[in-house]
């Protein structure tokens, strides 16, 4: 049997990982093992074991030829090498073939590790080559590297961790979201109360929810901008207001409640560089709607005032935007506007009316 060793920090694991091991599993036809590091090179902002551990069960499920060792995690020492893993693995697993993958940028500094003539000999080593990534010919030929091609793939573990980069299985971001790890998360939770908190996560849940029954391309993306939305909220009205002006001056008029809209769709793209336009509209007119809505606004405008922590049984409308989110959309946007009448509150708005007009 082949088994592909995979070691890294995986803080936290994303597709870039991800796909350098279904090549590989692909094209040696074998098991790839994944060896979290106990220390990440990131030590002031790495997840705990339990929590590496959990990111990575949660992305390699449905993965039948993926596995997950936690012999470094495990080992003791303040430094695991390569080739003390590599003993590890081959005593384990005396009768098979044993293979170590690395990244493409580790083939030029093989000669610098630990033992590597003799991590060599122990197990074959493959790489995954990029296209344009320059590689050191000499070490590929003196250590008898197999390349593996592939896609160039390049994802950034400190963006992810940041809150700026999607770039990694879904159920990992939701654990990052629930679970509070890493630095992006801590900036939002400085950002926006517990309260506000408890709400764009059921936001960003919902709208991931009625994005997949409605078949939309980039699931995350609603994900995303849902708990996003707010972030204009906790911050002082003379701020949002501020930030109106010098943004947005056009909708400098408008009550103040629709403020915290356009500072949101503003501190979305600079404190997470949020660039996606649709994105950004979604978050910018999630309050007030308005005569022109993608179907990604109208997805966060519904999930906004319907999310399960609202205090009201809103299971109908739910179900109205996981059935069509189109259609959907007008219902929620119908029950809004008569809560709004109900509770004596003003639609008269040049975006909201619009919106109403629009749609109703």
């Amino acid at each position: 049997m082949n088994r592909i060793i995979f070691g890294g920090a995986f803080d936290p694991v994303h597709n870039g990982h991800i796909n350098m091991a279904e090549k590989a599993a692909k094209a040696l036809d074998g098991d790839v093992f994944f060896l979290p590091a106990r220390i990440s090179v990131w030590k002031d902002s790495s997840a705990p074991r339990e929590d590496k551990i959990k990111m990575l069960e949660l992305a390699i499920k449905g993965h039948k030829h993926f596995h997950i060792d936690d012999y470094e995690l495990n080992s003791g020492e303040e430094i695991n090498y390569s080739i003390d893993t590599i003993r590890y693995m081959k005593e384990k697993y005396p009768k098979d073939n044993i293979f170590y993958l690395i990244g493409a940028d580790q083939v030029n500094e093989f000669h610098r590790w630990k033992e590597a003539e003799e991590l060599s000999k122990l197990a074959k080593i493959i790489f995954y080559k990029r296209p344009g990534h320059q590689i050191n010919d000499e070490n590929v030929k003196k250590y008898q590297m197999i390349p593996i091609l592939g896609d160039d793939y390049d994802v950034s573990s400190t963006k992810i961790r940041e809150l700026k980069s999607l770039e990694l299985p879904d159920e990992v971001l939701f654990y990052i979201v629930e679970n509070n790890l890493y630095s992006g998360m801590v900036e939002l939770n400085r950002i926006l109360t517990p309260h506000r908190i408890s709400h764009v996560k059921s936001v960003a849940k919902l709208a991931y929810e009625i994005a997949i029954s409605n078949n939309l391309d980039k699931p995350l993306k609603y994900y995303f901008a849902g708990l996003l939305h707010d972030l204009g909220k906790d911050i002082p009205l003379e701020e949002q207001y501020k930030i109106v002006c010098e943004h947005f001056s056009e909708y400098k008029n408008l009550p103040k409640f629709a403020y915290h809209q356009f500072a949101g769709a503003y501190l979305a793209n600079k404190m997470f560089e949020v660039k996606d336009k649709d994105m950004l509209e979604a978050i910018e007119f999630h309050a007030t709607g308005n005569s022109n809505m993608k179907l990604m606004g109208k997805i966060i405008y519904a999930a906004d005032k319907i999310e399960p922590t609202r205090g009201f049984d809103s299971s109908d409308l739910i179900a109205a935007m996981k059935n069509n989110a189109e259609e959907g959309f007008k219902i929620v946007l119908k029950a809004n506007k008569e809560f709004l009448l109900d509770h004596n509150k003003s639609i008269e708005n040049d975006l909201t009316s619009k919106c109403f007009k629009q749609y109703l």
